[in-house]
């Protein structure tokens, strides 16, 4: 009986320490867990403080960016896009020639970044421009696999009096891609793109910015994030932007604004700025209506707060995270507004916070974002102005002859803005239009759901991704018919088509 009570508080003694080793061994499961998914989640942070100078047209900036290397090895440099550089010499400008009058309504004039220092933890950094057009720049570092460091940039921003995206005319002070912005890097190599003035181009990782803004108090601010008034004072006031995990940050101020604000049935607040009072209330209305619609279809909106600004901007609407930029002139223009505002939301979803590559990989933001707006305005107004929709856009790409070498899932920058519509916009629709009409209607929209909840997850979206959410909902396999439509659509369609659907 002795050695029996012997054994069975040794077998207890025994449970209690695998007991506790298994507790610790729980403990230090959870606590690598937890490292791994913080080194993980780590993004890039920027702080931003930004004085508008208003007599001297130009804005005083200081930057300060922790930037994490998220590779295998080691570097020795990072290489940030300038792209308010462009705006130095007239050969340098996005714009193509048909558009350079209404971007420079009163000439060109030289603008551009007067860097005075940048520092690299804390210390003077060795750094340069690269390419005659500078509108890259290189800065030294030092920076091992899983590592971060601290640059520092202080610097002038020269605005041009322009209509450009970035510059200053009647009604807006207009700034994107405006600071320094490290470039991604693939195969070892930091890959920037020129910039584009038909699509999104830069290519960088997800991050999180604090903008500190002052400004004349008669102006208001709309940007990607929050904005709240933090002072007035000698009639100037400062203003806090926060914006987290997003991969473009855009920020324009004007001083004939009116400002005016909704409600989703869900909570997202859409804000309006615009000195048009009846083209603003059509764009709240408007744009709660999308909004309910796709989340219907996609899910909750991706963010809390979308701002709908009147810009000088004269091309096209721009298109950031939480901030969609849209042409004076279309404000007075319903069909326009509508058009631009069903796009534009639907790539807040699929592209900006579900992330395509923007120049390599344009297509998978831009032509599926098409056709949803397309289905958003069979779904508002019928089958029959979807299809007069579909062929005002696509009759004319199906009629013409494809220049060599070119195709729907070519990189952006191979394109002139012409070829990019008709080819990749237009085309693209029509491929996005004959799935449609193979998997059904309902089926085509679960799997660009599936697409975009694919994106949320990953950190980018690939051509794979898109083939394997319409297998996913449909059970089937859809690469050939995919693959046949998006290199051989002129092969399916006859010329001089008179009608498409």
């Amino acid at each position: 009986m002795k050695k029996r009570a012997q054994r069975q508080r040794l077998v207890r003694i025994l449970a209690v320490v695998l007991a506790v080793l298994l507790v610790g061994i729980t403990v230090m499961s959870v606590l690598v867990s937890a490292f791994a998914e913080e080194a993980v989640l780590a993004r890039d942070s920027y702080e931003l403080s930004i004085e508008y100078m208003k007599d001297e047209q130009a804005l005083q900036i200081t930057q300060r960016l922790v930037y994490h290397n998220r590779t295998d090895a080691a570097l020795d440099r990072v290489v940030f896009y300038a792209a308010g550089n462009m705006f130095r010499r007239e050969s340098a400008l996005m714009y193509e020639s048909d558009v350079i009058e209404s971007v420079f309504p009163d000439g060109y004039a030289p603008a551009g970044i007067d860097l005075r220092a940048v520092r690299c933890n804390g210390e003077d950094a060795d750094w340069g421009y690269q390419g005659s057009q500078e509108m890259n720049l290189r800065v030294a570092c030092a920076l091992q696999p899983g590592e971060s460091c601290v640059f520092e940039f202080d610097f002038y921003l020269l605005l041009s009096r322009s209509c450009a995206m970035i510059g200053e005319y009647d009604t807006d002070v207009r700034l994107s891609a405006f600071c320094f912005i490290p470039a991604l890097i693939f195969d070892g190599e930091f890959i920037s793109y020129s910039p584009l003035q038909f699509t999104r181009w830069v290519s960088t990782n997800a991050a999180d910015y604090s903008v500190t803004l002052s400004i004349p108090d008669q102006y208001l601010p709309a940007a990607t994030g929050r904005e709240t008034l933090i002072s007035t004072e000698n009639h100037l006031s400062t203003w806090q932007i926060q914006a987290e995990n997003v991969r473009e940050f855009a920020l324009s101020f004007g001083r004939r604004y009116r400002e005016a604000s909704a409600q989703t049935e869900s909570g997202v607040t859409i804000r309006t700025l615009s000195n048009d009072r009846s083209g603003a209330a059509h764009a709240l209305s408007y744009a709660a209506r999308i909004i309910d619609l796709y989340e219907g279809w996609l899910g909750p909106f991706p963010l809390d707060q979308i701002d709908l600004v009147q810009t000088d901007y004269p091309v096209d609407a721009l298109n950031f995270p939480g901030a969609i930029w849209i042409p004076n002139a279309m404000w007075g223009d319903g069909d326009a507004l509508e058009k631009a505002l069903r796009f534009c939301l639907a790539q807040q979803y699929i592209g900006l916070a579900a992330y395509a590559e923007p120049v390599a990989d344009a297509w998978l933001s831009d032509v599926p974002c098409a056709y949803l707006s397309l289905l958003a305005k069979e779904e508002l107004e019928g089958y029959s102005a979807f299809l007069t929709a579909l062929n005002d856009q696509v009759l004319d790409a199906l009629n013409l002859t494809i220049p060599g070498g070119l195709y729907i899932t070519a990189p952006a920058n191979l394109f002139s803005a012409e070829e990019y519509a008709i080819i990749v916009r237009d085309r693209g629709t029509v491929v996005m239009h004959e799935m449609r009409v193979a998997m059904g209607r309902e089926n085509w929209i679960a799997g660009l759901r599936a697409f975009y909840e694919t994106g949320r997850k990953a950190d980018l979206l690939g051509e794979y991704d898109f083939v394997n959410a319409f297998d996913s909902v449909t059970g089937g396999d859809w690469e050939d018919f995919i693959t046949e439509w998006l290199f051989n659509v002129d092969d399916y369609v006859s010329q001089q088509l008179d009608f498409y659907e």
